[in-house]
């Protein structure tokens, strides 16, 4: 197994180089309409977000071409029903969270797209050894170099990496009440799409043995038109975890704990049971799950200029 340098030495470095840049912006073609009903789509290539006003809006980052939706700001009820004895108690008390609009992007980020911050000399890059940590996924020894998995979500192993990406881009990552919201919404239902677990909505145990194209499955999304933010890969968030957070939690725009061992996880992989996939299911990220081929991650950005 490989190691990893973790801590604040990693971060400072990835930030600084991220923060000088990512070369050249490419060009955003023109994002898929809006549904029937929803505000129009914003301008595409502006260089930060618009105002996020409507459930349909969308925009398109010209960092990395990657689609993002609108979030509006909403309440809502953030963790599990106090009397549902499925719940782990580091998702209880549920209490009230008020959340600033956002975007956050439609897909987890790919394979393409980490290639293009690894060309930018930002990202990792990852071994050129098939069936090497960085390289291989659970069942292919060559998923990150094979074009075939250009479109599959990249495997990031420790959340220094992903916030490095998602600097480079100009965005970050979604807090913990930022991902909840985006997958669930504020109508308390239990999967990204509804109540009914089933393949036909998500990537988990028994439906498939590794991880899916981004894209995949469609009948999947969120409330706000986000795609697999339950099952193919846990996804990494910007807070550290605490298991009695909750109970402390700030009303608005929480971030998480001041200091922790290790980042929060989200959302559940293609491996997991169908209890992890829960919309307020939160993990610890622990290093023991790094090299288990199902974290992944996506970003999130707010309003106005980073």
């Amino acid at each position: 197994m490989l190691k990893r340098p973790r801590g604040a030495l990693l971060t400072s470095a990835l930030v600084l180089l991220a923060l000088i840049g990512c070369g050249p912006q490419v060009t955003s073609p023109s994002p898929a309409p809006s549904p029937a009903g929803g505000p129009p789509s914003p301008s595409v290539g502006a260089d930060h977000p618009p105002a996020c006003l409507g459930i349909g809006q969308r925009w398109v980052s010209p960092s990395d071409n990657a689609t993002l939706v609108c979030v509006p700001a909403a309440s809502f009820q953030m963790g599990a029903a106090d009397d549902d004895p499925a719940a782990r108690p580091d998702s209880k008390p549920r209490h009230l969270v008020r959340v600033s609009g956002f975007w956050i992007d439609r897909t987890e980020v790919t394979n393409a797209d980490w290639q293009r911050c690894v060309d930018a000399e930002v990202c990792r890059a990852p071994s050129t050894v098939p069936g090497s940590t960085t390289t291989a996924s659970k069942t292919h020894p060559d998923y990150y170099h094979d074009p075939a998995f250009a479109d599959y979500p990249v495997l990031i192993y420790t959340p220094e990496e992903a916030e490095a990406y998602c600097t480079c881009m100009k965005r970050r990552l979604p807090t913990e009440a930022e991902f909840e919201l985006a997958a669930g919404g504020t109508d308390g239902r239990r999967y990204p799409w509804g109540d009914v677990l089933d393949c036909d909505h998500a990537s988990y145990l028994g439906c498939t043995t590794d991880t899916t194209d981004v894209e995949t499955p469609p009948a999947g999304a969120s409330p706000y038109g986000a795609l697999n933010m339950a099952g193919n890969v846990w996804e990494w968030v910007a807070d550290r975890y605490s298991a009695d957070y909750y109970a402390e939690s700030p009303v608005q725009d929480p971030t998480g704990p001041a200091a922790g061992a290790n980042h929060s996880r989200r959302g559940g992989g293609f491996s997991s049971l169908p209890r992890q996939l829960v919309v307020t299911v939160r993990a610890n990220g622990d290093p023991v799950h790094y090299f288990d081929g199902q974290m992944g991650f996506r970003c999130a950005a707010s309003p106005g200029p980073p």
